[in-house]
């Protein structure tokens, strides 16, 4: 079927049915010579039929002479009657069969103009010199042109102008080469409204012939609400992405089997890794090894549905290789279209449980504080009056052995009373006091007054800021604090050195004090900072210390930490802010 013919399904039914009937013409004029035809048959065959009729009638007594001659006149007639009815059959047997075929013709043609009329889509016929030949009713809504405007206009009205030159150049060089360097579906195109605006458009093209003409037929949807969509959707995604990206807790996303598919900024941060590192691997890496089989079945059965989505606490394995708490929830997404895998939030919950921590020790200190005032009292009164009795003893008693003894029972008083009197230190501290003080003098003094405990194999070293280091401290903890970490520091390094260093960070200052001793095995570490905790020999210490110098730091709003390995060494780190609290109870 050619273009200018499926044209008629977009003509009025008056204009198509006087088409109809001078199309019918023909066969009208094909079926009346039928007719006429056989007349001329049955009119001959009569005529035969009167003649035999006569020569019986007029000679009943032929002779076989005149038998022959009258047959011999007969058989032309009756072989142009025969040869008349034949070709009337093959005639008649050629109408019929034409009329069938225009008949599936027509039906064929009304189909078309049915569907044509109906789709959604735009239907453009254009012949071979882009030529339009043929639109329906959806490509003239499309492009806002009525079918007049378009036919045997060239194609390229419909298009931006920077697109002309190219079709003609595409055309040209299909029909020199007949070679497609594109697919004819689905290209996505741009076309233009009459009213100047463009608008997305997605292209199918065929090619077929009408006699001598090559004609090519364009399947034209407009897919300007699609685009709109995929352009929310992009922005949504766009948005779900930006959330993600700066979302403070880490998001990973993995599969089944607990491969990282995506990580956002803060799960690189929270592993201590860059993403090309991170993807790829094994979530259950970064968790403890005790903890990873357990892991691995709960990622295996939430997308099963065989777990909840709970909050759980648990380690987390940093870059270093450092244990922090973690919360992490996991959630289920289930595309349409693919498998479904696990979104994992993990949560750093490290501090929070620092200052959980602290407050349990703050409120476990007080009570102890309590306790040791309790105990201080009641042991003072007792310790006194023994010795007040020994003083009076030694004075009365003369013997050299009783003399020998009241004295030791004095030193023991002594010692008791040093206890009771680093209990009440302990227990009430009492308000510190600070001032702006130069935190480098301090630091002198403080080793000045620890000389007497160096021993001679140990070297000292001082590494101290030039100038003053000013900082709002009271200064008699401060340096009570610094000269019981030098103690300490003596004590464990008989040969080797202990180095003082002091360095301001930004609004802070640090003192640390490290010595090349015998080192803090890990489980001594955990309780150094613990009340009469001591590794000191019966009646050398009462574990007191560091806990008062942890006191009297923290009520400085500071710090003190503890880094040790055995056999290398310790170091104890204090860090103070510049300005302490006002008021603050020691």
């Amino acid at each position: 079927m050619s273009a200018p013919d499926a044209s008629a399904a977009t003509q009025p039914p008056s204009v198509r049915k006087r088409r109809e009937r001078r199309a019918g013409g023909p066969r009208r004029r094909l079926t009346a010579k039928a007719v006429a035809l056989w007349v001329v048959i049955v009119a001959l065959g009569i005529l035969f039929g009167i003649i035999a009729v006569a020569i019986a009638l007029q000679a009943p007594n032929f002779s076989l002479m005149q038998w022959l001659v009258a047959i011999g006149f007969l058989l032309p007639l009756g072989a142009a009657l025969v040869a008349l009815i034949w070709y009337g059959r093959i005639v008649g047997s050629a109408t019929e069969a034409r009329d069938v075929a225009e008949a599936a013709a027509r039906s064929s043609e009304e189909g078309f103009r049915t569907v044509a009329a109906t789709m959604g889509d735009g239907i453009i016929t254009i012949d071979d010199r882009s030529r339009i030949q043929y639109v329906n009713q959806a490509a003239e809504r499309l492009f806002g042109y009525t079918r007049e405007e378009l036919l045997g206009s060239e194609l390229t009205m419909l298009m931006p102008e920077s697109f002309h030159e190219r079709h003609r150049k595409g055309i040209g060089r299909y029909l020199s080469t007949g070679t497609r360097h594109v697919s004819w579906e689905g290209i996505a195109f741009t076309g233009r409204h009459k009213d100047g605006t463009e608008r997305p458009l997605e292209i199918s093209i065929g090619e077929h012939t009408a006699g001598d003409r090559h004609l090519f037929t364009g399947i034209v949807r407009d897919v300007t609400e699609r685009r709109r969509s995929e352009q929310a959707l992009a922005q949504s995604e766009a948005k779900f992405r930006g959330l993600i990206m700066s979302a403070p807790d880490g998001i990973f996303v993995i599969d089944p089997e607990a491969t990282i598919l995506d990580v956002n900024p803060a799960g690189e941060t929270l592993i201590g890794r860059p993403r090309g590192e991170i993807l790829g691997r094994n979530l259950t890496e970064f968790i403890p090894s005790e903890r990873a089989d357990s892991a691995r079945e709960y990622i295996a059965d939430r997308p099963a549905g065989l777990r909840a989505s709970e909050l759980y606490e648990g380690t987390w394995i940093a870059g270093s290789g450092r244990r922090i708490k973690v919360q992490l929830t996991s959630q289920v997404v289930r595309p349409d279209d693919a498998d479904p895998y696990l979104v994992v939030l993990v949560r750093d919950v490290s501090e929070q449980h620092e200052m959980q921590r602290k407050l349990l020790e703050s409120e476990r200190w007080a009570s102890m504080g309590r306790l040791a005032s309790f105990v201080a009292h009641e042991i003072n009164t007792p310790l006194t009056n023994i010795s007040l009795l020994t003083a009076s003893v030694s004075r009365r008693i003369t013997d050299p052995e009783i003399q020998e003894r009241l004295r030791k029972i004095s030193a023991q008083g002594k010692i008791a009373a040093n206890i009771t009197s680093e209990l009440l230190r302990f227990a009430r501290p009492g308000a510190i006091n600070p001032a702006e003080n130069d935190l480098a003098e301090l630091v002198r003094g403080a080793v000045e007054q620890a000389e007497a405990f160096r021993k001679p194999g140990t070297e000292l070293r001082t590494e101290l800021d030039e100038g003053p280091v000013l900082c709002h401290v009271d200064a008699l903890r401060i340096q009570e604090v610094v000269v019981n970490l030098l103690k300490n520091a003596y004590d464990a390094t008989p040969t080797g050195s202990v180095t003082v260093r002091l360095k301001q960070r930004g609004d802070s200052v640090a003192i640390a004090v490290a010595d090349t001793g015998m080192g803090i095995p890990p489980e001594v570490q955990a309780r150094l900072f613990e009340a009469f905790f001591t590794t000191k020999k019966k009646g050398e210490g009462t574990g007191l210390g560091l806990a008062i110098s942890r006191n009297f730091v923290v009520s400085h709003g500071g710090d003190i930490t503890v880094a040790s390995e055995v056999n290398k060494g310790s170091t104890f780190t204090v860090v103070l802010p510049k300005r302490a609290p006002v008021g603050s109870e020691a």
